[in-house]
């Protein structure tokens, strides 16, 4: 009974070992989604530079400082300082550990010099946070889709206030940032059209998987004629016969509200074989009665493209369907 009501104790208060009489320092960040345990997790759109070469940083929720505190398993006994520092290597061990792949910030986004928080006597959390600049003028040099900086405790000043946590889970705690590299404009309209419509398309090719139940052109200008599969998600595959800068697709789907797709993936390919998923518009942008507008940040070439067109479970299967489809290019 002792052992138990020690042990319940020791959980309320916050030590890390039972039993344990020692001041222990530690983190204790809530992690999000499937980030690392004592993650602090952040995201960025970065989209490609229209007008030069490399990225924009579209948006992000970075801030100009990344700040969270340091712990005490119980209160301290006098002023105390602690200090942390970046450890790269701890990526490479992480990804091992995980099957993941995060990445090393580049040089020139986050400032991790003199990493330092105080506990004041008396107290179980630091008075002021670990702070660590952020450039937010360099994400565009995010290329990648995961960046990992593990912040770790190092040293206090004065040994004799305490001991660092030997638990390797709160000892660290990792910056995360989760980059989307868009290159789809969301919310799309004709005012953001670049190039031209490609014309004539008379000699473009059409497949469709699974097989179509009704058989129409989609490259007649018409509106009334259309081909239409059996089952969701349907796949259209387009050959424009040459490698085509392409800078968009305009896309005419159906003429009811019940029938739009629920998503449409794009993906793009100089060979047919090897295709490259470039991202998919917004619901909101997937429309009725009316052409959609698909369009790029920058020209990207390409000869076939392909859309996987997913519909809702109660779309009626006779409605799956593409009735116009034009590229642009320039």
């Amino acid at each position: 009974m002792a052992a138990a009501v020690l042990s319940s104790c020791a959980k309320t208060t916050g030590y890390d070992i039972t039993g344990e009489t020692d001041v222990k320092f530690f983190m204790n960040n809530a992690s999000s989604g499937n980030a690392p345990q004592n993650a602090i997790v952040y995201t960025a759109v970065n989209i490609p530079n229209g007008t030069g070469s490399g990225l924009l940083n579209l948006s992000s929720t970075l801030p100009a400082a990344v700040q969270f505190p340091i712990l005490a398993s119980k209160p301290v006994g006098q002023d105390v300082t602690i200090s942390a520092a970046l450890d790269t290597t701890m990526v490479a061990t992480y990804n091992a550990a995980h099957n993941t792949n995060y990445k090393v910030f580049p040089a020139g986004i986050l400032s991790t010099d003199a990493l330092v928080a105080h506990i004041a006597k008396g107290n179980t959390i630091s008075t002021d946070s670990v702070t660590i600049a952020v450039n937010t003028a360099n994400l565009l040099l995010l290329t990648d889709t995961t960046y990992m900086a593990p912040i770790k405790l190092t040293t206090i000043k004065d040994a004799s206030a305490g001991n660092i946590t030997g638990n390797a889970t709160t000892q660290v705690t990792y910056v995360v940032v989760k980059v989307e590299q868009r290159r789809i404009k969301y919310l799309a309209t004709t005012a953001d059209v670049i190039g031209t419509l490609l014309t004539p398309r008379t000699a473009w090719a059409a497949t469709f998987t699974p097989a179509v139940t009704t058989t129409g052109s989609i490259f007649d200008g018409s509106l009334t004629t259309y081909s239409r599969w059996a089952a969701s998600p349907g796949q259209l595959d387009v050959d424009m016969q040459a490698a085509k800068n392409v800078t968009g697709i305009r896309l005419y789907t159906a003429t009811s509200a019940t029938y739009v797709p629920a998503a449409v993936d794009v993906y793009l390919s100089n060979d047919g074989i090897t295709y490259d998923h470039i991202g998919a518009p917004l619901k909101a942008n997937i429309t009725y009665s009316t052409y959609d507008y698909i369009l790029f940040y920058k020209p990207i070439t390409a000869r076939y493209i392909r859309l996987i067109l997913s519909y809702s479970t109660s779309t009626n299967t006779q409605n799956l369907r593409v009735t116009e489809f034009d590229v642009y290019a320039n």
